[in-house]
């Protein structure tokens, strides 16, 4: 019996006030998570999120009034596509802590019980500094077949945040404010299986892209690769509807410090986001 523990780490890297825009010559570049040649995906069509993050001192941006809804809103971003796909949310109750070792109430290390998706505000993940990560994914699933178990999101409490739409913000000392809404819509989609298109070689306008930029809401891109995953009677219009390519487990000299782990024919892929920097 192989045990692995595999850690996937990606670099987020924008210009502030730049609007990144990638050339659509590629015409479906999404990816998916793969291991041993499997989409990860929910096999059961969907999930439940459990968002923990709780209310702002004072009215966001947008309107919104609490952390929380704008974990809901993202994840009907998703659901608004019409997959055979479902997230619903739900907030507050009981609080599983991922952190802690495979075995007893943790499917893979990190992650917590099956089944069980927190969403939470975290001044580290399990301990390890954030430096300048601001969320964080960290998806289980089983190697022999790509079945998602579950898939914890970080969000580290020590950046600043709000929700608003249009061009990411800038508030005094040229310090970034981060749109919780948009890093939700992204983290959600690696909760559901979808990877990084454009760290793995494809060039599309995606939600789904490792670089934060101005990019606010899921794009046609981003769609094609939930169908891949959930068809609904066929994939949208203009969308291939095949499995996409596999996925690059590590940037080249990227580390966490040489993690590695037993995990019982689980696969752990934790997902990171960086901090944009002016």
């Amino acid at each position: 019996m192989t045990h692995l523990l595999l850690l996937r780490r990606c670099t987020i890297a924008v210009t502030v006030f730049t609007l990144l825009v990638l050339p659509a010559a590629a015409a479906h570049g999404f990816v998916c998570l793969k291991i041993n040649g499997h989409c990860t995906r929910w096999t059961q069509g969907g999930t439940t999120l459990r968002s923990f993050l709780g209310n702002p001192p004072s009215a966001l941006v947008n309107g919104t009034l609490s952390w929380d809804q704008n974990a809901i809103n993202a994840a009907n971003d998703w659901n608004a596509a019409g997959a055979a796909f479902h997230f619903d949310v739900a907030v507050g109750g009981n609080f599983n802590n991922p952190c802690g070792a495979a075995g007893a109430g943790h499917a893979c290390p990190n992650t917590g019980p099956v089944g069980d998706n927190p969403v939470f505000f975290a001044t580290s993940f399990c301990g390890q500094d954030f430096r300048d990560i601001i969320e964080l994914t960290n998806n289980c699933a089983n190697i022999n077949n790509g079945a998602m178990l579950n898939a914890p999101v970080f969000v580290n409490s020590n950046v600043l945040w709000n929700a608003y739409d249009g061009p990411i913000r800038v508030g005094p000392n040229k310090v970034v404010v981060n749109d919780i809404r948009r890093v939700l819509v992204h983290e959600f989609g690696h909760v559901l299986g979808l990877d990084h298109p454009d760290a793995n070689g494809q060039s599309v306008v995606a939600i789904m892209n490792s670089r934060e930029s101005d990019i606010d809401r899921i794009q046609p891109d981003d769609i094609s690769g939930l169908f891949s995953l959930y068809p609904n009677g066929g994939a949208p219009s203009g969308s291939s509807g095949s499995a996409s390519s596999g996925c690059q487990i590590a940037a080249p000299g990227a580390s966490l410090g040489g993690w590695f782990a037993l995990v019982p024919m689980l696969l752990l892929l934790p997902r990171l986001r960086r901090r944009i920097r002016p």
